[in-house]
């Protein structure tokens, strides 16, 4: 009787921990395009169907939507997709491609698959299965690319400020206060000298190594400076002008000498010149009256190539 109890209770305590929901289950399946949470996610015979309107987020996109026909056409640089509700055969720039699972029409929203749609365009695709979150991260467009390859140093980096940022990794340094900055509304950006697959931003005591790779722009490093403190090694600190507090993330390689541009939003002033790891630094010139220094604010510096 005391095994048959035993066993009777077992089950009990189970089935209340299904009830209340206590017994661990797998994560509802998020989708992440472009850094914004996607709504109205759908599994069709395992594959993952998101509505077509996710796909705004990209930038040089269009879509045209016929209702008569229900075919869907998106268009961006020189792809262009077209698929049909209810037909599993889509065209890549009018080549026919088989597709698992076929768009659909869910809640009145045009659904489609996420993999088949992403990849078309050109997207990075990553799963992290622990918080069963996929994440689609555009790249840059085709024009973007162009000019990032272009042997003018200065719209090379112009456009590396405008790739797409890759936001799945949160930064480590979001909860530290700003508090006391006086620079707060002011930015400065260091490239290497020659350079502009990476750059740092500087914003008060906060600085970001972002680094340009699969055309795609990516926070690999963070840190926190300590202001009550100068810079007294000869390294990137000495640039910055204050010691680190608090890094995260695998440290940039180091250059000797570096391009900075110092923008003030406020007064709609931009400086720019050369620092160098010694702590010595020297100002090429100014922009003054300048309308919005977080735009393009990157000017050609004399005597300077591409590397």
């Amino acid at each position: 009787m005391a095994r048959k109890a035993g066993i009777q209770m077992l089950v009990f305590m189970l089935v209340s921990l299904w009830i209340t929901g206590t017994v661990s289950a797998a994560p509802k399946l998020q989708v992440e395009v472009n850094n914004s949470s996607v709504a109205g996610v759908v599994t069709e015979s395992g594959h993952t169907m998101v509505p077509l309107k996710a796909f705004e987020r990209f930038g040089n996109l269009s879509m045209q939507w016929e209702a008569q026909t229900k075919k869907a056409t998106i268009k961006r640089d020189s792809t262009v997709i077209q698929l049909t509700v209810g037909d599993r055969t889509a065209y890549i720039n009018a080549n026919p491609v088989q597709l698992e699972v076929a768009a659909k029409i869910v809640d009145g929203r045009v659904t489609v698959p996420l993999r088949f749609i992403a990849e078309a365009l050109g997207a990075r695709i990553t799963v992290d299965a622990v918080s069963n979150t996929v994440w689609v991260q555009e790249r840059a467009s085709a024009a973007i690319l162009k000019n990032y390859n272009n042997s003018d140093l200065a719209a090379s980096r112009i456009a590396a400020l405008h790739i797409p940022v890759d936001g799945s990794t949160p930064s480590r340094l979001i909860e530290e206060s700003t508090a006391g900055d006086a620079e707060v509304f002011s930015e400065s950006y260091y490239f290497a000298k020659g350079k502009s697959d990476g750059y740092y931003l500087l914003n008060g005591h906060f600085v970001t190594y972002f680094e340009i790779k699969d055309s795609i722009r990516q926070a690999v490093w963070e840190a926190s400076l300590d202001n009550t403190k100068e810079a007294t090694n000869k390294d990137i600190t000495s640039v910055f002008g204050h010691p680190i507090y608090k890094e995260y993330g695998k440290r940039p390689a180091q250059s000797e000498e570096y391009v900075y541009f110092y923008t003030s939003i406020w007064g709609g002033l931009v400086t720019y010149g050369i620092a160098n790891i010694d702590g010595t630094s020297s100002e090429l010139g100014r922009l003054t009256d300048w309308p919005d220094t977080r735009k393009q604010f990157v000017v050609a510096i004399r005597g300077e190539i591409k590397l």
